[in-house]
């Protein structure tokens, strides 16, 4: 996606979301609701600024996803932690 930046920037990101290994509720819930939750980090990446996402706003936006997550798509789990494999901004 691209950033929310006058000059926007493109932004490459792989996100993993923790949770209990033993809950398979959680499993089963994530699975079920991976397009609700790709498109609401789509949404929330185009929304942020090169600024914004730079490396010392990371666990800033890791407990906003992770609450936003668990406020607003999941109903019956919780995920515990959200983290970045990789996370790309590309400036033009």
């Amino acid at each position: 996606t691209k950033t929310s930046d006058l000059l926007p920037a493109s932004v490459i990101v792989e996100v993993v979301l923790g949770y209990k290994k033993e809950d398979k509720a959680a499993s089963t819930e994530i699975t079920s609701r991976q397009i609700e939750i790709k498109d609401f980090l789509r949404r929330y990446f185009t929304e942020m600024t090169v600024n914004d996402l730079r490396p010392k706003n990371e666990d800033k936006r890791r407990i906003e996803i992770r609450n936003a997550i668990n406020d607003d798509i999941l109903s019956s789990s919780k995920i515990k932690d959200v983290r970045f494999l990789s996370l790309q901004v590309i400036e033009q």
